[in-house]
């Protein structure tokens, strides 16, 4: 796969998984309640006083196994009765030219600066055996900026375990809306590599020590991740995600990956209820999720947000 392409796959993540949240809490089962109402992980909202204009909105757990994710009927209906789909962004439309160029620009180091000069003794002694392992050059990682190298070690040890774009709810998604659908995009390539290259350099490094440190969680956690999926269940997918969103030295990081960018989708998909066509969005599951999500902030707006069962 070329760096490119890899990239790509990184930004997919966003928003569903991260280095820096180990999964210290296994996700907790739903409630006797939810069993049987059988919950899909899908939301309608509307408009007070406007029952008839929706808005579907799904989380989207970007990679996954072949065969893994399975839509609810009801899922499968408020697609049909679309006329947009709304995500992230395509990768399909990115350019590859330009994604290289950023990669070069925000993901590298120039030279004669290099990686080592700028982690920690600690960080730099769980390297060797790490970048061995994922069969990285060593050179190529010198030139890579925490954040990149962080992902980039992260997306293979999902490779490792069978994991794949392809898989993913929003892939899927996209390919049935091909042809049919408007397709909306929410974000841009550029946008999403530079709030990873913005972020402090010390939050750089902590997610690349801690991916270092716990590469084995990598894929539990997406295990958990498509378990809260499956389940229909928020509280659980949030267990996992923001375990340590109450840390002051992470919340730079949560605010990046997370809040700031809720904010502004929460923004962009109110007003997709004043047009004419139906939109069916979706978006990493942890933007959803959480008392900084997209789901309470859309609450706090005055929208009514349903949460819808698995059967239509």
């Amino acid at each position: 796969m070329r760096l490119n392409r890899l990239l790509l796959a990184f930004l997919a993540l966003l928003g569903t998984a991260c280095a820096t949240t180990p999964a210290e809490r296994p996700a907790s089962t739903p409630s006797s309640a939810a069993v049987a109402e059988r919950r899909a992980f899908l939301w309608e909202v509307t408009r007070p006083g406007a029952p008839d204009k929706r808005l579907y909105l799904t989380g989207s757990v970007h990679l996954g196994r072949p065969g893994q994710f399975v839509f609810p009927p009801s899922l499968t209906a408020a697609f049909a009765r679309s006329q947009a789909l709304v995500v992230e962004l395509d990768p399909d439309k990115a350019d590859p030219g330009k994604t290289q160029q950023l990669i070069l620009s925000l993901g590298t180091f120039p030279p004669p600066d290099a990686l080592s000069a700028h982690l920690t003794e600690e960080t730099k002694a769980l390297l060797p055996e790490a970048i061995q392992q994922a069969g990285l050059p060593a050179a190529a990682v010198e030139r890579m900026r925490p954040w990149l190298l962080s992902l980039t070690l992260s997306i293979l040890e999902m490779q490792k375990a069978g994991y794949s774009e392809a898989g993913g709810i929003d892939r899927m998604l996209l390919s049935k809306a091909r042809g049919t659908q408007r397709i909306v995009e929410l974000e841009t390539v550029e946008e999403q590599m530079r709030m990873l290259a913005g972020l402090p350099e010390s939050v750089q490094e902590l997610m690349l020590r801690e991916q270092l440190q716990q590469s084995s969680q990598t894929a539990v956690n997406m295990a958990s991740i498509a378990t809260a999926w499956e389940g229909g269940n928020p509280d659980a997918l949030a267990q996992v995600l923001f375990v340590r969103a109450d840390d002051p030295t992470m919340r730079p990081f949560y605010e990046a990956l997370f809040f700031t960018r809720n904010r502004r989708m929460a923004d962009q998909l109110a007003a997709m209820l004043d047009q004419p066509e139906t939109h069916f969005a979706v978006v990493g599951a942890g933007h959803l999720v959480g008392e900084e999500g997209i789901l309470a902030l859309l609450t706090r707006k005055g929208f009514q947000v349903r949460q819808l069962s698995r059967e239509p």
